[in-house]
C-alpha cells in the first residue's frame, strides 16, 4: 500500500499493518510503533482487502487476524481483542457476528 507524507511515498506491507482506524477520509495503519496515513475511506480499503486475513470489528476499526493474540467476550456481544504488539481493540455488536464466525474456526 503506497503512503505519502512530507514528499515521498512509502510502500507499507500489507502483512505488517496489525490493525487500521478510519477518519474522515482517511485511514490510520498501525505498523509496529509506526503511524501512516492512507487518503482512502475505510469502505474503499476494507473492499481491496483479503478478508481470510483482515477483519472489521468496528465501525472505525479493521484487525489483521495474523496479529491477534487471544480474544475475551466481554458485554452485549462485545469483544476486546489483545494483539501480540500489547494492543487492545474493542469491538463493537454490529460486527459481532463476523467475530463469532472467526473464532469459532479461526483456520
Amino acid at each position: 500500500l503506497a503512503v505519502r507524507s512530507t514528499g515521498k511515498t512509502y510502500f507499507v506491507d500489507l502483512q505488517d499493518v496489525e490493525w487500521m482506524q478510519a477518519g474522515e477520509n482517511y485511514v490510520q495503519l498501525h505498523v509496529g510503533p509506526s503511524r501512516h496515513l492512507a487518503h482512502v475511506r475505510i469502505q474503499a480499503l476494507q473492499a481491496a482487502l483479503d478478508p481470510e486475513v483482515f477483519l472489521r470489528i468496528h465501525r472505525s476499526l479493521i484487525v489483521n487476524l495474523r496479529h491477534v493474540k487471544e480474544i475475551e467476550a466481554v458485554a452485549h456481544g462485545e469483544y476486546a481483542l489483545a494483539l501480540r504488539s500489547g494492543v487492545r481493540l474493542q469491538s463493537s455488536r454490529t460486527y459481532h457476528d463476523a467475530l463469532k464466525r472467526w473464532i469459532t474456526n479461526p483456520f
